[in-house]
């Protein structure tokens, strides 16, 4: 004779279920920004960046003959640059569940349960990767005190002389070229030259069929001639994010610095588990958990459109 099943033991066989449906529908919400960060693990409750100067060109270095001693080595210090700090903060929801559905075998309702709380936390992981840009020209300041795109950034913590990479102008063919040069302009906090490549326009959805057109037209948008698309042969990368809220401001991005100084960490990887706390003789709850940070540590990463 088969053993019955005991009312502590229904919410286990539950969990498989709850797990792989919540787990297949938060991984299947893509976040655009997350991409391009630079996303690593923390094993700390707040992670610190220190920024440092250049230390500018290497002097040649020789002697008289190749038995006489060198001349002094140059032993140089840098410029403070500034600490960014990232504080991770935790974010939980929970599901309940029945004991009557799967007493009556309505494994669907529980997994449309599952699946609605792990597109809740992909979604929410999203909206705070997009959130840096959303916030990029007002509400949030960084570690320089002004906001992401500004006009406005110090040289360094020593050198007040500004440093910009906010435009204002609307998306266009000549707006993208003036963007990509000056990004290829930026100095270094000696004056050296230490250009930002952009290759990603980033742009929200009302803007994806107008970034198109530039990007790959045959011949520049808009001449009545035949002159060769410059934009499209920089081989730029259109990347849309539906979680942008503004529908006219776009940026351009240098993946390769953004992947060093736009930044997440993760303390606790999303997780879901029960709660003890269940009454499990009638309803069992599972509670998600995730902890993390993220935010930037530098601009040179980006040069962003704040259009009016």
């Amino acid at each position: 004779m088969a053993t019955p099943m005991i009312t502590e033991q229904w919410p286990r066989f539950v969990l498989p279920i709850i797990r792989k449906e919540w787990d297949q529908s938060m991984n299947a919400v893509n976040s655009p920004l997350m991409s391009v960060m630079g996303v690593e693990s923390s094993t700390s409750s707040v992670e610190y960046s220190q920024g440092v100067g250049t230390f500018g060109l290497v002097p040649e270095y020789n002697s008289a003959t190749a038995e006489a001693s060198g001349s002094a080595i140059e032993y140089d210090s840098f410029s403070p640059l500034y600490e960014a700090t990232f504080t991770h903060k935790e974010y939980a929801k929970g599901v309940e569940i029945e004991r009557k559905l799967w007493d009556d075998n309505r494994t669907g309702q529980i997994k449309r349960k599952a699946q609605s709380l792990g597109h809740a936390f992909g979604t929410t992981r999203a909206y705070h990767a997009s959130s840096i840009l959303n916030n990029a020209f007002a509400t949030v300041t960084g570690f320089d005190s002004v906001y992401l795109c500004s006009a406005s950034h110090p040289t360094n913590s020593v050198d007040s002389t500004a440093i910009s990479n906010l435009g204002t102008t609307a998306l266009s063919y000549a707006a993208v070229v003036a963007t990509l040069l000056a990004g290829a302009n930026l100095n270094d906090d000696r004056g050296y030259p230490m250009p930002s490549i952009y290759d990603i326009l980033y742009v929200p959805t009302a803007l994806e069929s107008t970034a198109y057109e530039i990007i790959n037209a045959i011949q520049k948008p808009g001449a009545a001639d035949y002159n060769g698309n410059f934009v499209g042969s920089k081989g730029l990368q259109v990347v849309v994010d539906p979680y942008l809220t503004e529908t006219n401001d776009w940026f351009m991005i240098d993946s390769n610095l953004a992947r060093q100084h736009c930044l997440w960490f993760n303390r606790v990887m999303p997780e879901i588990t029960m709660d003890p706390s269940s009454d499990y003789n009638l309803v069992a709850r599972y509670r998600g958990y995730m902890r993390y940070s993220f935010g930037w540590d530098d601009f040179r990463w980006i040069y962003g459109h704040n259009v009016t």
